[in-house]
């Protein structure tokens, strides 16, 4: 059977990554070591942190890294945006208008790109 089981981020710092998306995104953490992290972004599906294996691939930054976006649902991009700026993630424009919400991308503390994203009941 084909199912995607994590989507992996090589990190500087597993522990400083852990905390960012177990502490302040709220992913429930599913197992740990100190070089590799499993986050549960989805029932089955982790986001895994890695400490670096191939580091010209942390060069860049933001949209010029590439890769995945990782889409988070939050209750409310109003009250996440500033929490996560707070805690080293830097926006990367304004909150924008999606079909059924509205969404705003961020950098993470390590470099990828996330997207909050704001869904209507």
């Amino acid at each position: 059977m084909n199912e995607l089981t994590w989507v992996t981020l090589q990190v500087p710092d597993v522990e400083k990554s852990r905390r960012f998306w177990r502490d302040i995104i709220g992913l429930a953490e599913r197992s740990a070591t100190p070089t590799w992290v499993e986050l549960e972004l989805h029932a089955g599906v982790h986001l895994a942190l890695h400490a670096v294996f191939h580091p010209p691939a942390l060069e860049r930054r933001g949209y010029d890294r590439g890769g995945p976006v990782l889409g988070i649902r939050v209750s409310s991009l109003e009250d996440m945006g500033p929490l996560v700026e707070r805690n080293g993630a830097r926006a990367l424009g304004e909150a924008q208008d999606i079909p059924g919400g509205r969404s705003r991308d961020f950098e993470d503390p390590d470099g990828y790109v996330f997207e909050l994203v704001e869904l209507r009941a």
